[in-house]
């Protein structure tokens, strides 16, 4: 396995969610070889879009902050079901790294059916995650 080289950070602007964005930045001042980095929120529904336009603007503010503005990150705002859309879009930009907050990450050896974001985005994708809390 190669080191990552294609980001994709998943923000809703939550605090964990904030927090992968500034790790993110800050791990890619590290970097000689920068990574493609794309920032990605996705809104339930249309009427949202605009919230969404304002969340991933400012998580482009705290990747630049912590990152130095080493790296230009791409933004993406799409409409769906937030685990589905971040895994087809990681997908569709072929990316190798998803990081992602993990306030409703869980590990229940006993459930077979385990909730949330962070659980669905590790279960279906094929690469590295990175779940910041």
């Amino acid at each position: 396995m190669s080191f990552p080289t294609n980001w994709l950070i998943a923000t809703n602007g939550s605090i964990y969610a904030s927090e992968a964005v500034k790790y993110a930045g800050l791990l890619s001042t590290e970097l000689t070889n920068k990574p493609e980095v794309t920032i990605l929120v996705v809104a339930y529904e249309k009427d949202a879009e605009d919230i969404a336009l304002g969340i991933v603007e400012m998580a482009k503010y705290l990747f630049e902050e912590e990152g130095k503005k080493t790296v230009e990150p791409r933004l993406e705002v799409r409409i769906g079901e937030p685990g589905q859309t971040i895994v087809e879009t990681a997908k569709e930009l072929g990316c190798d790294h998803i990081l992602i907050g993990g306030a409703d990450f869980k590990w229940d050896i006993n459930d077979k059916n385990p909730g949330g974001i962070s659980n669905y985005v590790i279960s279906n994708f094929d690469g590295v995650i990175t779940v910041v809390k």
